[in-house]
């Protein structure tokens, strides 16, 4: 309830059931103009005013003009492949496939090349049409060239075995006889000059061991010297949400959290224990209060009470911080952010015809003819921006640098600017970060020395880095585990003394800018103060109902890795998986840029069947399994992709509760489809021999 009525929606219909209109529980119209071929021709938001968009024959976006009069405008090859976008008043972005002007037969169907304003990658593949080198070059601002290239190899089973990065560092992957991943091992870059050391290993994570159904119970920390530092401990309760993960070693300052929900699968606290004195255990205890939408209302804990009440669309509208009230002014017209008491710094914000925050009293922000940050000012501070034709950014100035991506958008490397040097590198397990890398140089050229240094990350049930610790000797060296839930709180980067260190993830999808006080979140930058992003969500209300609300205004429970749309993590058995899963940056799916958000790579004018059948699982030993096949949303224009294989997608679960097998089937099948979900159907077998064959 809000202010004593329950928020209502309204859709409005067009003569062949198509919706016209969307009007928000404050009575905002989004409206949609379809031409005669069902293409979104037009669309009318409060937030971002009016796109305009025209197709070719084939169905492919040709043009777009967004609400401040820029337009973009698309090509294609005879594949229906996106080839350029071309922008105003910035560089064009050209995709090239199949090897080019001399086509390689392990190229064909891939892309092979991107050129854009950042500079240029290129990718090579093997004869199983497997991604082997990605070479990013980035020439920042026509000042500095670099290229960083990622190397990947594979075992005779086809499974990713190693990643070489940029610096020379590889990271090695074993396996069980399950194909999940039991080992990770670096080879360090050379002492003495540049490639890889692969006469010294460095075990990273060891026995590493998983649930039944999926996420990891635990690991070894392989460089360790201390014995209480060794584990890496998660726990699961029977409906399969984590219970319970330790953050550093619980025997030092570390601590075991242990996950409390209610009812209604809410986290409703956190309670901590260890043998810590600085802080104490106890001092770290989180509690959470929500409102009847599961927005988080209140939180408790690092001896503060911070509270937060929203607007019928989940606008943020009031917070208070202890005995301090703050307010927020919506703009009565749209959801934008008018002004802002506090806390930090207060707001007047001023935006142009696209949504996009411009001024604040503090940053002015200036936006390139794609809709990206060019460059954001900080007093007299200034910060130049450059992003690839994936939308990722690469090259930032002013406490930036060159950062580098994995394919599946995860950030695994950033570089000094001028010479291209390795700053820190970060090695993941699936989704979550476990270790960074960085190196240390003695002496002076040519006779200089490096030394690679490996810290253990302990990330939380989001995949949100929580703690960091050096293995020499146990010492936690960054924590960010008792501050608010909206990420204002920075964390502590000399916890124990041992001098400051430099570490700028924040929650998943993000990192810290230090010249902004922002935190880039791949499509949009993200302000802790607010709670909230700076720029309207790219792909409209496919993202949710309000365009510029963070995690559904519960980040406890979710979160949004690219910027565009909340992911579920907690209600799949694991760590973050449906955050991975999600990932969309695989090396042949090219984003279009932002203004549109339309994967127009993945279109295809082919009308041939698709089976979407799904298949009864095998009669499990125990328990229920449960197949489940996602349904994109088509009531919403432009949120379904035109390629029919990407209209659905399946997913599984498994649980001795046939409602707890069908609530995870659910959420990976919503996990891995491309676009908002309209429903979700389910088949399930337990033991027996029982059946179920309906929704999820």
């Amino acid at each position: 309830l809000v202010n004593g009525a329950r928020p209502t929606i309204k859709y409005g219909y067009d003569g062949i059931d198509q919706v016209a209109t969307v009007t928000d529980p404050r009575n905002l119209e989004t409206r949609y103009g379809v031409d005669g071929l069902g293409n979104q021709a037009e669309l009318g938001s409060p937030d971002t005013g009016v796109t305009k968009s025209t197709y070719d024959a084939a169905g492919n976006l040709k043009t777009s003009i967004d609400g401040r009069g820029k337009t973009n405008t698309y090509f294609y090859d005879a594949l229906n492949r996106l080839t350029r976008i071309d922008y105003t008043g910035t560089i064009s972005t050209t995709f090239e496939y199949d090897g080019g002007a001399t086509p390689t037969p392990n190229a064909y169907g891939k892309m092979t090349r991107m050129t854009d304003e950042s500079g240029n990658t290129s990718y090579t593949y093997d004869g199983f049409g497997r991604l082997v080198t990605k070479a990013q070059t980035t020439t920042g601002l026509g000042s500095y060239t670099n290229t960083h290239t990622l190397t990947y190899a594979y075992d005779a089973a086809g499974r990713l075995a190693s990643v070489t990065y940029p610096s020379g560092n590889r990271v090695n992957y074993g396996y069980n006889v399950a194909g999940q991943v039991t080992s990770v091992t670096l080879n360090p870059v050379q002492a003495s000059g540049p490639g890889t050391n692969t006469t010294s290993s460095i075990v990273l994570l060891n026995d590493i061991t998983y649930a039944p159904f999926g996420g990891t119970t635990g690991w070894t920390w392989g460089n360790s010297t201390q014995a209480g530092e060794n584990k890496h401990v998660r726990t699961y309760d029977l409906d399969g949400r984590i219970s319970s993960y330790t953050l550093g070693n619980p025997s030092a300052n570390g601590v075991v959290r242990t996950v409390n929900y209610d009812a209604a699968s809410r986290i409703k606290g956190y309670t901590h224990t260890g043998t810590g004195t600085a802080p104490s255990p106890a001092s770290l205890n989180q509690t959470f209060g929500y409102d009847e939408l599961d927005r988080l209302t209140s939180y408790s804990g690092n001896g503060t009470t911070q509270t937060y009440a929203y607007d019928a669309t989940g606008n943020r509208i009031k917070a208070g911080f202890g005995a301090n009230s703050y307010t927020n002014t919506i703009d009565p017209l749209s959801n934008k952010l008018s002004a802002a008491t506090g806390p930090g710094p207060a707001k007047t914000n001023t935006y142009d015809g696209a949504g996009n925050l411009t001024t604040d009293g503090t940053l002015v922000v200036t936006y390139s003819g794609r809709a990206r940050p060019y460059r954001i000012q900080n007093g007299a501070v200034t910060a130049h921006q450059l992003f690839n034709g994936l939308e990722q950014r690469v090259f930032q100035t002013n406490g930036g640098g060159i950062f580098v991506y994995d394919e599946q958008g995860q950030l695994i490397g950033e570089y000094n600017y001028v010479n291209g040097k390795a700053t820190r590198e970060t090695v993941y397990l699936g989704n979550l970060p476990v270790a960074v890398l960085t190196q240390t140089v003695t002496g002076t050229a040519p006779a200089q020395s490096t030394a690679v240094n490996a810290f253990h990350i302990h990330p939380d049930h989001l995949g949100t880095p929580r703690m960091i610790t050096r293995p020499l000797d146990n010492k936690i060296v960054w924590r960010w585990d008792n501050g608010d839930p909206f990420g204002l709180t920075p964390p502590n980067e000399n916890p124990s003394g041992a001098g400051a260190f430099t570490f700028n993830m924040r929650m998943p999808g993000q990192y810290y800018d230090r010249s902004t006080n922002l935190f880039y979140n791949y499509h949009r930058d993200y302000d802790p103060q607010t709670g909230r992003y700076i720029q309207s969500d790219p792909i409209g209300l496919g993202g949710g109902l309000n365009t510029y609300g963070y995690a559904l205004g519960n980040p406890v429970l979710y979160a949004d890795p690219e910027g565009l749309f909340v992911v579920p993590v907690v209600v799949v058995l694991g760590e973050a998986v449906a955050v991975y899963a999600a990932r969309r940056a695989l090396i042949n799916v090219v984003r279009v840029g932002t203004t549109a958000a339309v994967v127009a790579a993945t279109q295809s004018s082919s009308s041939t069947p698709v089976d979407r059948g799904i298949w009864k699982p095998e009669q499990p030993s125990s328990g229920w399994v449960c197949k489940g096949r996602a349904d994109c949303n088509d009531n919403f224009p432009g949120n379904c992709p035109v390629n029919p294989k990407l209209r659905f997608a399946f997913g599984g679960g498994a649980s001795p509760n046939l409602g707890i097998a069908r609530d995870i089937a659910k959420a990976n099948a919503t996990a891995n489809l491309k676009c908002q979900p309209k429903h979700v159907s389910c088949k399930c077998t337990n033991s027996k021999g029982d059946s179920y064959d309906g929704g999820c």
